[in-house]
C-alpha cells in the first residue's frame, strides 16, 4: 500500500501490532452471525487526499478481516454517476481478488447540482437512478438516509421490489428506537420485508463525552484538565450532577469547568437501551458501526459507544448481518496527523473480541 500508515503503534513505550491481532485465528467458533465489514466512508479522507486508491481500501479491509462493503456512490465511483465499463469492470477484479462482499450502498443526494426545488417525481428519478447504480456494483440493500421523507420511501416500494431492493431508513441520533418514525418503519416491514426496514447507527448508543473535545477546550484553556477527569470520573461512577456541580464550584473554576459539568452529563441525552433494539432485530439488515475515536492503551476501546453492549444483543438475539464500521472522527481537520486506517483497525480488534470472529 501506498498509504503512509503503520500498522505498529506505540502504546506505554511497547509496540502494538493491529494487524497481528487482527490475523490471528478466531477467539472461539461463532454461534452467532454477526459481521465484521467497513464503510468505505471511514477512508474517505484518504481517498479524498490521494493517499489511498479503492484497491488500497479493498487490501486494508481483507488484511483486517471485515470483508463486508458499504460505501456512498459519491466516494468510490469514478465517473459518478455514470462510471466507464473500464472502471466498472476494475471494481469486480478487485472485488474477486480481495474477496470483498458488496453490503449495503448509501446515496447522498447531490442537492447541490441543482437549483430548483425538487418534486416527488424528481426524487423517485433521482433514487432510481441509485439504485441502478447501486446493483451495478453488487448492492442490493441500501441505506436511506434519515430525513428521507417517507412519501418518497414509500413510492418506491414497487420499483424496490422489481429491481430486488431493500431499503433500510437510517436510525440516527437523536431518534429513539420507541418512536412514532420506527412503529411507522415497522409497522411496513412486517407486511414489506423484503423491501423496507431499519439501518440502525451505532450514534444512537452514544453514552460517554468524547476525550478529543475534552482536549481541544484545554488546549485553548478553557478547561482544567483536573476538574474535567474529576467530572468524567465521576459521570461514569453515577454521582449526581448537583453534588459534581457543587465540588466544581469550590475549585475556583474556569468558565469552561463549570459548563463542562452539563456537557457530560448531557452525553447520554439521546443514549438507547440496546435491549429496545431486540425486538427490531428482524427488521435490520445491516448496522452502522459509527465510531469517533478508540482508546490508547493495551486494550482499544471506543471511548464513547457502548459497544459491547450493544454487540451481546446483537449475539445473542439472531442478528444476521454486517455491523460495518464508519470512522467520523477525521472530520476535525485540527487535529493533522489522525490516521483513520489505524483507527478503524482499533475498532476491529475491538469488534474481534467481542464477537469472537
Amino acid at each position: 500500500m501506498t498509504a503512509a500508515v503503520s500498522p505498529t503503534i506505540a502504546l506505554g513505550g511497547a509496540a502494538r501490532d493491529e494487524s497481528a491481532l487482527l490475523a490471528s485465528a478466531p477467539l472461539a467458533a461463532p454461534t452467532h452471525k454477526v459481521r465484521r465489514g467497513v464503510a468505505l466512508y471511514s477512508y474517505q479522507q484518504a481517498m479524498m487526499f490521494d493517499r489511498m486508491t479503492l484497491e488500497e481500501c479493498f487490501e486494508e479491509m481483507e488484511s483486517i478481516g471485515a470483508y463486508g462493503l458499504e460505501a456512498i456512490g459519491q466516494v468510490f465511483i469514478k465517473g459518478y454517476p455514470e462510471p466507464s465499463t473500464s472502471f466498472v469492470d476494475e471494481y469486480w477484479r478487485l472485488i474477486d481478488k480481495y474477496n470483498i462482499i458488496p453490503v449495503a450502498y448509501t446515496n447522498f443526494h447531490d442537492k447541490y447540482l441543482t437549483f430548483k426545488p425538487q418534486t416527488l417525481a424528481d426524487n423517485i428519478e433521482y433514487q432510481t437512478r441509485a439504485f441502478k447504480l447501486g446493483k451495478m456494483f453488487g448492492f442490493t440493500k441500501f441505506r436511506m438516509l434519515v430525513g428521507t421523507p417517507l412519501q418518497l420511501l414509500e413510492a418506491m416500494f414497487p420499483i424496490a421490489e422489481k429491481m430486488g431492493i431493500w431499503m433500510g431508513l437510517e436510525i440516527h441520533a437523536p431518534t429513539a428506537l420507541n418512536s412514532e418514525l420506527v412503529k411507522k418503519i415497522v409497522s411496513w416491514a412486517q407486511q414489506y420485508p423484503d423491501i423496507i426496514g431499519l439501518y440502525p447507527d451505532m450514534g444512537i448508543f452514544g453514552k460517554y463525552p468524547r476525550p478529543y473535545n475534552r482536549e481541544r477546550q484545554i488546549k485553548q484553556g478553557t478547561l482544567t484538565r483536573e476538574t474535567a477527569l474529576y467530572i468524567e470520573e465521576s459521570y461514569r461512577k453515577g454521582v449526581a450532577q448537583a453534588d459534581v456541580e457543587k465540588e466544581v464550584s469550590k475549585r475556583k473554576p474556569k468558565e469552561g469547568d463549570t459548563a463542562y459539568v452539563a456537557t457530560v452529563y448531557r452525553s447520554a441525552a439521546s443514549c438507547q437501551n440496546p435491549k429496545d433494539l431486540i425486538p427490531l432485530i428482524p427488521y435490520c439488515k445491516n448496522i452502522h458501526g459509527k465510531f469517533y475515536e478508540m482508546s490508547e492503551g493495551d486494550t482499544y476501546e471506543d471511548t464513547m459507544i457502548i459497544y459491547p453492549e450493544v454487540m451481546k444483543v446483537l449475539m445473542e438475539n439472531g442478528y444476521d448481518g454486517y455491523v460495518c464500521s464508519e470512522y467520523e472522527g477525521q472530520r476535525n481537520m485540527d487535529i493533522p496527523d489522525v490516521d483513520e486506517i489505524v483507527q478503524v483497525r482499533r475498532q476491529h480488534v475491538m469488534l474481534k473480541r467481542l464477537l469472537g470472529v
